[in-house]
């Protein structure tokens, strides 16, 4: 396990890169008028195949919510109300770009971690994907504080110059982002 983790953060190095530059501009720039940081944003989460109406809602709500703490649950519900969509990825996404000691609901990570997203055609997605999201949450703090969260970490720290730019949470984000099969 120790050389998949020492392979998923090398992996993770272009990533890292990109996503600490979207996180340097995301506070100086209007995400809503942008098209850069829009670029950006779009090329390293995979934000495509959407109508451009889609892209000026979530980023006009990603604006809005700049400088608050937006939660999980109360994007979901936003991005549903303003989109008519189910996006609990791109909703993490969002929330974790404003908060960045919150995770992301990834396919790899919640492969990774052992959960499963509820499915799409779910009358109750809504209400299990925010229960989800409490249960990642829930796997990181207790990862964290365990043995094999803090040897990650470590490692990460002793490969990643810029690791002190990220919190504990998202270099564990990373590298399960990056333990693919």
């Amino acid at each position: 396990m120790l050389t998949d983790v020492t392979s998923a953060i090398n992996n993770a190095k272009p990533g890292i890169k990109k996503y600490l530059a979207l996180m340097d501009q995301v506070g100086k720039v209007n995400v809503s008028t942008d098209a850069a940081f829009q670029r950006a944003y779009n090329g390293f989460y995979r934000v495509q195949r959407r109508q451009a109406s889609w892209y000026s809602t979530y980023y006009n709500l990603m604006e809005e919510l700049k400088g608050s703490k937006p939660t999980f649950s109360a994007v979901l519900d936003r991005v549903y109300e303003v989109t008519g969509r189910y996006e609990p990825s791109f909703s993490s996404k969002l929330v974790a770009t404003l908060c960045d000691d919150k995770p992301v609901w990834d396919q790899y990570v919640l492969k990774n971690i052992g959960q499963k997203a509820p499915s799409y055609a779910s009358l109750t997605k809504i209400r299990d994907a925010k229960l989800r999201y409490a249960d990642i949450e829930n796997w990181y703090k207790i990862f964290l504080a365990s043995d094999k969260g803090v040897s990650w970490i470590n490692q990460f720290n002793d490969l990643i110059p810029e690791h002190e730019k990220l919190t504990n949470l998202k270099k564990v984000d990373l590298i399960l982002w990056q333990m693919r099969e």
